[in-house]
């Protein structure tokens, strides 16, 4: 399980990452929300131990060591940090994310057999930026499969891509439901409009558990606080409240003045 505790990044110039909570269980693809590119990008580094917060806290697990998140984590097609290079074909992505596979040499797969086995022939000479952008999604999901030691999942702005959203929904919720039940978090610009699963946004925090008003006090609290809410909810300029009762000039009774005048005459 991954639990990220206020968690903040601070750029050259500005906050990249305002404080952010939010925690993603085994099996369940989590989408974070966030604006712009650089912010997502930020959050993506530190939420998959690439990066050390500027403050709050990240664990994997009951770790809240970088290295055992790190360990575990994949970060994957991060815009200008380890997405497919232009420069590079299919079959050479293939072989260099295979040798970073932990392992003796000998027992890693070998590029071209791998292509094979997963239905990439048709592609492997292809430059791996030319290829259709939802097989290279699942081209990378299934690299980071290949290291044993990864149970989460975390990619950048999946949804940049010119494919339609329920493309790449389905992969991530595909990995999820695996055997391996893969912690899935994608850092998107906006939520699928179909998206019925667990979100988060850019500078969310846990929310406080609303205090439960007592039954005999919950009328009163009605009756005379309405217009406090408002104005503490909505920000408005509205007069506050007063407890006291405005004193009205009352006529004058009719019925003294007329024990006054019966008094004269006597």
């Amino acid at each position: 399980m991954l639990i990220a505790d206020s968690v903040t990044v601070k750029g050259r110039h500005e906050q990249l990452v305002p404080p952010t909570s939010l925690s993603v269980q085994r099996g369940e693809v989590h989408l974070v929300v966030a604006d712009p590119q650089i912010s997502r990008t930020a959050l993506a580094l530190a939420l998959s131990g690439r990066m050390q917060p500027t403050s709050g806290a990240v664990a994997w697990g009951h770790s809240d060591a970088l290295k055992t998140l790190r360990r575990h984590s994949a970060l994957l097609d991060s815009p200008e940090v380890n997405e497919p290079e232009s420069h590079m074909k299919v079959r050479d992505v293939v072989g260099e994310d295979l040798a970073l596979v932990p392992g003796p040499i000998w027992r890693k797969p070998r590029a071209k057999k791998w292509i094979s086995e997963h239905g990439f022939d048709d592609v492997a000479a292809d430059w791996a930026d030319a290829i259709d952008p939802a097989r290279r999604l699942e081209l990378q999901l299934l690299l980071a499969a290949e290291n044993p030691h990864v149970e989460l999942l975390v990619l950048d702005s999946p949804d940049r891509h010119d494919l339609h959203d329920e493309l790449w929904m389905d992969l991530l919720i595909e990995f999820a439901s695996s055997p391996r039940e893969f912690a899935v978090l994608a850092i998107v610009s906006d939520i699928p409009y179909d998206w019925d699963g667990p979100v988060s946004y850019l500078g969310s925090l846990p929310e406080q558990p609303e205090e439960i008003a007592d039954p005999i006090e919950e009328e009163t609290l009605e009756e005379t606080s309405s217009e406090g809410f408002v104005q503490e909810e909505l920000d408005l300029d509205l007069p506050e409240p007063t407890s006291q009762v405005p004193v009205i000039d009352q006529p004058a009774s009719e019925e003294p003045a007329a024990e006054s005048s019966e008094a004269k005459d006597n």
